[in-house]
């Protein structure tokens, strides 16, 4: 199955544990992308399968499946 684009954000009272947090996301299987540490969120890739395994994370407060969207050529007849 293919990887997910995902986005977590970290618990408040979590932040200044950040690495560690990341650490246990890696280990429930996240592929990490970005970290912002600054504003608590890491995006990532992960097994669909794995992510009750990335949302019981301690210090993960949300875990946000990312959206894509394609629009249409300019051309074509729906706009």
């Amino acid at each position: 199955m293919a990887a997910e684009d995902v986005n977590i954000s970290v618990a408040d009272d979590y932040l200044d544990r950040f690495p560690d947090v990341v650490r246990r996301m890696k280990k429930a299987g996240l592929k990490v992308q970005q970290q912002m540490d600054t504003i608590g969120v890491v995006s990532g890739l992960i097994d669909p399968s794995k992510l009750s395994d990335l949302e019981a994370v301690e210090g993960v407060s949300a875990v946000e499946r990312s959206k894509q969207f394609q629009l249409p050529p300019p051309d074509s007849k729906i706009q």
